[in-house]
């Protein structure tokens, strides 16, 4: 659960992370994470809630896979061909990868 909670709170720093000019500008956030199970997804929704009621839409950018080895794989790809997502889910010590 704490690890849970610890990626939830790394998740809100990257939404947050948008820069207000930027933000009025971006109106759909893609999130790639792996929080693709019952209770995560249900956590996940509380979080697209919010953002909803920021005015912007949440685009899911799931990658199965409990640790997040394969969403960072994703990332890394992603990121390597110039179609990032807005935000993702990462632990803290992968940030530095």
């Amino acid at each position: 659960m704490r690890k849970f909670l610890s990626s939830a709170a790394i998740a809100v720093v990257m939404l947050a992370g948008v820069g207000a000019a930027e933000a009025a500008d971006v109106k759909e956030v893609q999130m790639l994470h792996w929080w693709t199970s019952g209770g995560e997804a249900a956590a996940l929704n509380v979080l697209k809630e919010d953002l909803s009621k920021e005015g912007f839409a949440w685009k899911d950018v799931p990658v199965a896979g409990g640790g997040g080895d394969a969403a960072m794989t994703a990332l890394k790809a992603m990121v390597a061909a110039g179609t990032y997502p807005t935000a993702s889910q990462m632990l803290g010590y992968t940030v530095l990868d």
